[in-house]
Formats: structure tokens, sequence, C-alpha cells
């Protein structure tokens, strides 16, 4: 029994050709059928309804001598040319009955885990289209499923001299105090490529990563432009006002968390009431609930996508903190709102980092990756989504 109904796949056809739906009169070559399928899986997945011409959206289905290698076309596709192999979901094509005439229906499932690959290249579905992404679209990609770890990656245009050594030492210090290294460290250089902070280079030369620049870097934000947060105070509601306040705030992680605060401390009303002797201030919004979203933004988001800032924006009834990124692969909006979501981190070497300073993150927790809204409202205290 098909997956899709009748009803179903009628509407797919007369929808027409989409992102997620391609109409094929005929079974195509195996490896132009590998590339469309490919191009799916690599977006958000797909149906290919063999039988149909797409121009008219006539149903002129597969011929009973042309069934069986349809099918194989596509399981070779999938099989054989798709790198890693492709599964399908149900695993083999269907045959559909529509007006009497054979449907053949291959389902590509919505794909958050490999990068596919067809002929040695990584296709996308584009629209209506199949085309090969670009290579700064592979890294985007690669980076929004999880696949390489960007902050231990080596920094642009990098160099040791881009490390502000101070910051470091005042942070060793600290640890050590702390009981966590009770020695000195003699070579800083070492210490930082233990911490993931430094990588050597094939030629020897030891560089910084992005994650020493983020959080040891003299200035950050030269080397890694969107490691910034940009921070908007609103007239009204919706923004249409214009804005009262704008700040761009650039620095270290911890700087870019602190003056965050600062920011929206500044603008924030705080009422009061007595309770005996003492005055209890009380702020529009719960204090450690923005302070968490701020942080978790900051850690967490996907710093791979150049020209995507963090936004913080404070309108006159709520608190919005927008996160650059997607969901990390296995984890989705209905998880989280349930909340049965299993702790993943986006950036652990900088969580670790940041918490081992006190006051930034008491309890390591889960945080959501992804292009985001905190949003905290008067009448709801706060829900960071």
């Amino acid at each position: 029994m098909a997956t899709l109904s009748e009803k179903a796949l009628r509407r797919l056809i007369a929808g027409g050709e989409t992102a997620t739906v391609e109409l094929k009169v005929a079974s195509p070559r195996p490896v132009e059928m590998a590339e469309r399928l490919c191009g799916m899986a690599n977006a958000r997945g797909g149906v290919v309804i063999i039988g149909v011409e797409d121009a008219e959206r006539n149903i002129v289905g597969v011929p009973d001598e042309r069934l069986a290698l349809t099918k194989d076309a596509i399981l070779r596709a999938t099989r054989q040319i798709i790198k890693p192999a492709l599964v399908l979901d149900p695993p083999e094509p269907e045959v559909s009955l529509i007006d009497g005439k054979q449907l053949v229906v291959a389902t590509v499932p919505p794909n958050s885990g490999p990068v596919y690959q067809a002929g040695g290249v990584c296709w996308v579905r584009r629209g209506t289209y199949t085309v090969p992404l670009t290579v700064p679209e592979m890294l985007e990609l690669a980076n929004d499923r999880g696949l390489q770890d960007w902050e231990v990656q080596p920094a642009r245009r990098a160099t040791m001299r881009d490390i502000d050594l101070e910051r470091v030492e005042a942070y060793l210090s600290q640890r050590s105090t702390r009981g966590r290294h009770a020695s000195r460290f003699e070579d800083v250089e070492q210490v930082l490529i233990g911490m993931e902070c430094a990588i050597p280079t094939p030629s020897g030369e030891v560089v910084p990563t992005n994650a020493g620049i983020l959080f040891f870097g003299r200035e950050p934000q030269q080397l890694i432009i969107q490691a910034e947060v940009v921070c908007v105070l609103y007239r009204d509601a919706l923004g249409v006002g214009g804005y009262v306040d704008r700040k761009i705030i650039t620095g270290t992680i911890q700087e870019l968390i602190d003056e965050a605060e600062v920011f929206l401390n500044k603008h924030m009303t705080v009422g009061a009431k007595i309770e005996g002797w003492k005055r209890i201030d009380l702020p529009d919004y719960p204090l450690e609930a923005l302070r968490e979203a701020v942080v978790n933004a900051v850690i967490h988001r996907d710093y791979s996508r150049r020209g995507e800032s963090i936004r913080v924006f404070y309108y006159a009834d709520r608190v919005e903190i927008h996160s650059p990124g997607l969901l990390l692969p296995g984890i989705t909006v209905e998880q989280m709102q349930r909340g049965d979501v299993s702790s993943k981190l986006r950036n652990p070497v900088l969580a670790g980092l940041l918490r081992d300073i006190p006051g930034y993150m008491v309890i390591w927790r889960i945080s959501v990756s992804r292009k985001a809204e905190y949003t905290c409202y008067k009448e709801m205290g706060y829900n960071t989504g």
C-alpha cells in the first residue's frame, strides 16, 4: 500500500513542480535521477513522481514493460551513485494507481545529517532546478548539520600576535586558583593548543583557532566580522516608529555578554514593592532569563554564517534575542516544546571556556543553536522557545 494516498498524489500533481516535487513523464538515466534525488536530500526532501507530463500535468502512467526499469533506475541512483547511499522513505520506490495508470513514486525524507553527492558533485534543489552547491554553501551546510567544528578550525589570516596573552594569563590564573591546574603554565602556546584555542599547521607554525580568537583575541571582529551583537531599543511594539537607541557591541565573548547586559539594564524599567522594612525591585523582565538568553545566543550561535549578527531587539512590550543558526541534527521544535531534548552543543569549546569563568554558566545546560527568538513578555515572565 502506497504511503501517499491517491488524494495526496493528485494534490501534488495538480500543484506542479515545486522545491519539493518533481514530475517526470518517464524515468531519466540513473545518473540524472541521482542528481535530482541528491538535490532534494540536500534541501528539504521531496517527491519524484514518474508517469506525469510536467507541462500539462497529464497523468500518462508508466507502462508495464518499463515498470521494473524505472524502479531499477531509482534504486541504482540511491544505492550506487549517490554517496553516501540515500535511503528513501519507504526504502523502495512505490507504485500507485491513478485513473488506471501506474505511477512510480520516490520519496526523499527531510535530512539534517549527511551532505550527499552524486558524480562527485553536491547537488541541491533550488526552486524547480537542481544545481551544484558552491564551496561556501557546502561549508555552511556542513556547519548547519554539525559535520564540522568551525570553532576549532584555524582562524583566517590570524597569527598568534592576534591573541591577547594578558587575557590568556588572567584566564589561566583563574583556573589555577580554582584547583583545575595548580602548576604555572610555562608554554602558553601549548596550553592554547590543549584548550583547542590554537592549532599547529602542516608547516609547524602555531595559529589561533576561531575559538581562540573569539575568547582571547585582541580585536576578534577584525578577523571574524560576524561576531558582534546589535542591540536596538524601539519606540513601539512593532518597530515602525524608529529606534531610540542602537549599539553595535564588539569584543571577546565575555565582552559581548557584559555589554549586552549593560544595554538591557540601561533601558529596563524597574518598579518596586515594600515588604516589611525592605524595598524589593521589580524589573519588567526576569533578569536571569534575559541573561541566560544572551549567554545562550553568544555561546551557541552558528558563527560560520558570515554577515549574520546576534540581534537584541527591545520593543515596548517584549525583548527578542535572535541567534543565527539552525537546529542541530536530532533536535526538532516539537521536542523543544515538550522539553524532550538531549544535550547538544554547537560550540563545546567556547561553552567550556566560559563555564570556567564564575558568573556566566553556573549550570552547563542545553541550548538551542538556531535562528530563534527568545521572547520575554511582561505578562508571561519569560519564554526561551
